[in-house]
């Protein structure tokens, strides 16, 4: 058995984490001996320890760190995961596929990680059944979104559940303290009210399995 991570208990480390924007730097270890440095073009220490674990099974099969830290920076992640589209109007416009309360977590963690910027995030949550289970934890996830715009359900396979609408994620996280929390159930809404709500300097981020990509595409591109 071979562990990665960030703590010194790990066969292969990360020490001296930078990060800066997309981007994140770090100092690998093995067993205690420094490899020498990695940097990412992807954002977020969940991010980190994907490429940690890559390392691990890399050096496994022997192949030379220098390769596998040139083949690291030049990955420059997949579509709907932080993807990011570029600066519009003087906001930053990125989209994500998160749709778990861990995943939110970790892309917002990303983003504030990386910018020192106010951060807008409009979720669209998926499917009626993962709301209804996981509404608390979903109003706890976005601690790192200055602005939370809240839409209604994305219902996939599913059909609808009596009461349950991408409300009570608003309204959950009002709860758990939110200060910002705005619910615009529809695109139609997102499109008539978002332009109010985003300021010069923003990170705006969509964030949903479903078609909430939408949303960010029509920004970015000027369509709205």
């Amino acid at each position: 058995v071979r562990t990665f991570g960030l703590t010194r208990n790990c066969d292969i480390r990360a020490e001296a984490v930078q990060t800066e924007g997309n981007s994140i730097q770090a100092k690998v270890f093995e067993d205690n001996n420094l490899l020498g440095t990695i940097r990412l073009n992807i954002p977020g220490i969940h991010n980190l320890k994907n490429a940690l674990a890559a390392i691990t099974v890399a050096r496994q099969l022997q192949i030379p760190f220098d390769i596998i830290a040139q083949a690291l920076e030049e990955f420059h992640g997949v579509y709907r995961r932080f993807d990011i589209k570029g600066e519009r109007n003087e906001v930053l416009v990125i989209d994500d596929y998160a749709h778990h309360p861990s995943e939110v977590k970790a892309t917002l963690n990303a983003a504030r990680a990386g910018w020192d910027r106010r951060i807008v995030a409009a979720f669209q949550p998926h499917t009626f059944s993962r709301t209804k289970a996981l509404c608390d934890d979903f109003a706890a996830s976005f601690d790192d979104a200055d602005l939370l715009t809240v839409t209604d359900i994305y219902p996939a396979r599913e059909t609808p559940i009596e009461g349950v609408t991408g409300k009570l994620i608003a309204d959950a996280a009002v709860k758990y303290g939110h200060k910002n929390v705005v619910y615009l159930p529809t695109f139609e809404d997102i499109r008539r009210e978002l332009p109010g709500l985003l300021q010069s300097g923003d990170i705006f981020i969509s964030i949903g399995a479903g078609n909430i990509c939408n949303i960010s595409d029509a920004l970015y591109n000027e369509t709205f």
